[in-house]
């Protein structure tokens, strides 16, 4: 059925794609709520890497990649960890498939096609991805001490209340927040 630009039957249509895309966004939205709260219960502490989705979305899968709503759902994980008190940090990205997780050596860069970890330094041997996820927890331990105090109070986290929240940096300066 054709519609001209300011007919009933366009801005019905209009109206129920707006509901079906509506939709879609809520049910994505919901399945992140549900797998962060899921990670949440299983972990006492989660580290991501620090990656800037907007480069993705400029890839080769952009569509693929902004359609999953990645950025939105490290967004609700930090968010759902701040709230239930898991702590949460976004580590370095760099080389992460390049640096062997037993020693730190640099492995040097692999093709996608080439699946396998192997270390030439002390011999480990895995799974590219687990010894990418390895590397990523060193990394989020090993920065622990640091930013402890920078993500306690949820800090600059959206849905936090920040006009509410009053962090301990603030406290020790004098400062109040008004909303």
């Amino acid at each position: 059925m054709k519609s001209s630009r300011g007919s009933n039957n366009r801005h019905k249509l209009n109206r129920k794609i707006a509901r079906l895309h509506q939709r879609i966004s809520d049910t994505r939205k919901d399945w992140h709520f549900k797998l962060a709260h899921k990670l949440c219960n299983n972990a006492g502490m989660i580290f991501v890497e620090d990656i800037d989705f907007r480069v993705w979305a400029k890839g080769m899968f952009c569509k693929y990649t902004l359609d999953a709503g990645f950025g939105q759902f490290v967004s609700i994980l930090q968010w759902v960890c701040w709230k239930r008190g898991v702590y949460f940090a976004k580590v370095d990205k760099d080389y992460t498939s390049q640096v062997c997780p037993q020693c730190d050596a640099h492995t040097g860069k692999k093709e996608l096609k080439d699946r396998v970890h192997n270390c030439p330094e002390c011999g480990y041997t895995t799974h590219r991805d687990v010894a990418a996820a390895q590397v990523i927890r060193n990394r989020g331990v090993n920065a622990l001490g640091r930013s402890v105090e920078q993500n306690a109070c949820g800090d600059g986290l959206t849905g936090t209340g920040d006009s509410l929240v009053k962090s301990r940096r603030d406290s020790e300066v004098g400062v109040t927040r008004h909303g």
